[in-house]
């Protein structure tokens, strides 16, 4: 068994959810690819060892990924030129999902194929697509199987695709996802990874943390008047007292992760601009029982016992770029804050996301689950015979410029 990190390329790669779990994994991120210039800066800021290329990915750019991949440290990817281990990515799936329009001739589930193309061309070891769970209905069915035909003709095999869940592996979600395992025939086939978390928990499970695990040494935003013109603040932390709250706040020392730290700063409460309210929508938020949907906006308040429903990412650029119908925080007077919503996803509080709250609310609502995608990479390293240590080093964030991008490009428009 070898004991070097992978080596990844992330595409559709947003803000960088799937490679955080896959990073934490130990996987090295050495190239991502978005399309929309506000994505490809956020991964760039906090994946500054990598190389953050902002592309259209209906084109082949598998070209200029492999030109980036010169700046990964590793001699054997320069010098002998080896094969990415793994390509992973989220293709846009509104042309398949429940909630866009469900069109089969939809120009974005072209992007699945897409994928596929780069994964071949750069002779990945394996591939990882993340889908909605829709793509294995009956209706879809022909999306798989010409993904599979393509696959056969290249020399690689798809595992058997199936849903998992962010509340099997320790997160405070109701999110479901299909993730397409797919490995070239000279290496081993992974596996899905084995639920590690229940919501009731059990003798074999450990019990899903709650909206008041994910919330647990989290200050409340509206102490602070500053949060109303910026989204940091300078404050006395609380410290958390639970275990997930501990782990979102980079406070606990998990064996697990394999992720590289960050500077990040206790006492700078980060991404937390408030929302300001208009009082008819206060107190229907109010009139709102905790785990209800308020009537006018659909938005769903957290129950601090429970669990939350699916973070959504609202509408892209085509469609006026919305703001994702969030939910209402437990104390039902705001919806909840960048902050809280990557609490309820999993990201530590060390990762930062665009300054601009809209595009931030979307980035987190279209990453995967960054513990889910941590399940996932574990199994994709035992499939690569990969079992590197967890590394020391920290891992600087990129220039505080990249986060002012606010630039939104539409894919359905680049497919034109």
């Amino acid at each position: 068994m070898n004991n070097r990190r992978g080596i990844l390329v992330d595409t559709f790669a947003g803000a960088g959810g799937l490679s955080f779990g896959m990073e934490s994994a130990g996987f090295d991120v050495a190239v991502s690819v978005d399309v929309e210039p506000v994505n490809a800066a956020t991964h760039g800021y906090m994946y500054s060892y990598g190389r953050a290329i902002c592309a259209d990915l209906f084109e082949n750019q598998s070209k200029i990924i492999r030109e980036n991949l010169g700046n990964n440290t590793d001699p054997d990817v320069i010098t002998m030129g080896r094969d990415i281990d793994a390509i992973v990515g989220g293709p846009p799936c509104q042309g398949i999902s429940s909630m866009g329009r469900r069109d089969p001739n939809d120009p974005r589930n072209m992007l699945m194929d897409r994928f596929i193309h780069h994964g071949i061309s750069l002779n990945a070891r394996l591939m990882c697509m993340e889908q909605v769970p829709t793509i294995l209905q009956d209706a879809n069915r022909e999306h798989l199987d010409h993904i599979r035909e393509k696959l056969f003709r290249a020399g690689y095999s798809m595992v058997d695709p199936q849903i998992v869940r962010a509340v099997d592996f320790g997160v405070p979600q109701r999110r479901e996802r299909v993730f397409l395992l797919i490995h070239r025939n000279d290496q081993k086939a992974p596996s899905y990874p084995k639920p590690t978390h229940s919501p009731e928990g059990d003798f074999f499970l450990k019990r899903t943390p709650t909206v008041a695990d994910a919330f647990d040494g989290l200050p409340d935003a509206c102490n602070y008047e500053e949060l109303w013109h910026t989204d940091n603040v300078q404050v006395e932390l609380p410290h958390p007292t639970t275990h997930y709250g501990r782990l979102m706040a980079c406070l606990e020392n998990d064996s697990e992760d394999l992720s590289y730290k960050r500077p990040h700063r206790r006492d700078i409460l980060t991404c937390s601009q408030r929302t300001r309210h208009d009082d008819i929508s206060i107190a229907r938020f109010m009139a709102t029982q905790p785990g209800g949907s308020e009537r006018i906006s659909r938005r769903h308040r957290l129950d601090p016992n429970g669990l939350s429903l699916t973070l959504r990412a609202g509408s892209n650029a085509e469609r006026g770029s919305f703001t994702a119908v969030m939910p209402i925080h437990p104390k039902g007077t705001r919806m909840i804050t960048v902050r809280e919503a990557a609490r309820l996803h999993s990201f530590p509080d060390h990762y930062i996301f665009s300054r601009t709250k809209i595009s931030a609310l979307r980035q987190i609502g279209n990453s995967v689950v960054p513990k889910v995608g941590q399940a996932i990479g574990r199994e994709l390293m035992v499939a690569l015979d990969l079992s590197p240590s967890a590394p020391t080093d920290i891992v600087p964030y990129g220039d505080p410029k990249l986060l002012e991008t606010t630039s939104i490009r539409s894919v359905h428009k680049q497919a034109a």
